[in-house]
């Protein structure tokens, strides 16, 4: 019985061990992923654009529309007008033709 006893804790011991090292490898920004939202055929999605300060990059705002098929993607001209700008409109079902290569 303690030798089941002793395995039990060696097993539990290094599954503990395993999560710590595990969490410690997590970058900070893993937390700050990208937000999805979505509701009657359109999805909304965050993301960041890999430009601006680290401790507030820029986002860009990306709508999918199952509707009309199409993404937008809106952006931020500058950090001192807050106005969001459509940077590009496209039909899905082309760029995955694009994409394919026909």
């Amino acid at each position: 019985m303690k030798t089941t006893h002793a395995i039990l804790a060696t097993s539990a011991f290094a599954i503990t061990a395993l999560a710590i090292v595990e969490a410690g490898r997590l970058h900070p920004a893993a937390f700050a992923s990208p937000m999805a939202t979505g509701n009657n055929g359109v999805t909304v999605l965050t993301a960041s654009t890999g430009q601006g300060p680290d401790e507030a990059p820029y986002e860009a705002l990306f709508v999918l529309d199952n509707r009309t098929e199409m993404i937008l993607v809106y952006g931020i001209e500058s950090p001192t007008d807050r106005r969001l700008v459509l940077r590009s409109a496209a039909s899905l079902p082309a760029l995955f033709r694009a994409a394919r290569g026909g």
